[in-house]
C-alpha cells in the first residue's frame, strides 16, 4: 500500500482499477483505502486465494457502486456523472485461465457481462489474460480469444492499450463505449511485486 499511495500521489488519477487485489474476509476496507477516494471491492468468493478487483474514483466525482446480473466471478462497478448528465459506468474485471478454478464457462459469462453492458457509455479496465490476442489485427490463436473479440467488436468497444503489459503480452486492457474517450495510455513500471506494468491515461 505505500507504494501505491506514493503513485496516486504522483499520477493524482481519477479513477484507479486494480485486479488480483486477493482481498479476503480477514481483510477489512480500512487497509485497503487510499484518502481523498471512494472504494468499491469486489473479492474472490470461491474459497480459492487469489483474484479479487478493487475500484477507486475520487471522492468529488461522486460515484455510485452499481450491479449487473451476470455471474462473472471478479467484477466491480460503478457509475458516475459526465458532462451531459448521463452515467458513465465504470468496471474494473479479472478474468482468470484457470479453467479448473473457474469452469469452462467462464469465458462464455465475460462474454455475457459485456453483451449486458453494451450500448451505454463506459469504461471498462482489467487483466483480461489473452496474451495470444493482436489487437491491431483484431486476431487471437485460440477459439477463446477469437470469441472474446468478437464479443468485443459486437458491443463496438474500442481497446486502447497497445504496449505490451507482462513482458510483451497485453493482458492489461482498458476498453471505451467511444473511440475518443481516452486519447492514450502509458504503461509504467510494475507497482511493487506485481510482474504486470501499470497501464496509465
Amino acid at each position: 500500500m505505500p507504494e501505491l499511495f506514493a503513485s496516486v500521489k504522483a499520477l493524482n488519477p481519477d479513477i484507479i482499477g486494480i485486479t488480483e487485489s486477493r482481498g479476503n474476509a480477514d481483510i477489512a476496507d480500512s487497509e485497503f483505502n487510499i484518502p481523498g477516494y471512494s472504494m468499491f471491492r469486489s473479492d474472490r468468493v470461491n474459497g480459492h486465494r487469489g483474484g479479487g478487483v478493487l475500484l477507486y474514483v475520487k471522492t468529488e466525482l461522486n460515484a455510485v457502486e452499481t450491479k449487473t446480473n451476470s455471474q462473472f466471478t471478479d467484477q466491480v462497478w460503478c457509475k458516475l456523472k459526465i458532462k451531459n448528465g448521463e452515467d458513465l459506468l465504470t468496471g474494473v474485471c479479472y478474468r482468470s485461465p484457470n479453467v479448473v478454478l473457474f469452469g469452462k464457462d467462464n469465458d462464455a459469462l465475460l462474454c455475457d457481462l459485456i453483451n449486458e453492458i453494451r450500448g451505454k457509455p463506459l469504461l471498462l479496465m482489467g487483466d483480461f489474460n489473452f496474451p495470444d490476442i493482436d489487437w491491431e489485427s483484431h486476431r487471437g490463436s485460440t477459439a477463446a480469444s477469437n470469441k472474446f473479440i468478437d464479443c468485443v467488436d459486437d458491443a463496438f468497444l474500442s481497446q486502447h492499450v497497445n504496449q505490451g503489459t507482462r513482458n510483451n503480452s497485453i493482458l492489461d486492457l482498458v476498453f471505451s463505449s467511444e473511440p475518443d474517450m481516452i486519447d492514450s495510455v502509458s504503461v509504467l513500471g510494475s507497482l511493487a511485486d506485481s510482474d504486470h506494468n501499470r497501464a496509465c491515461k
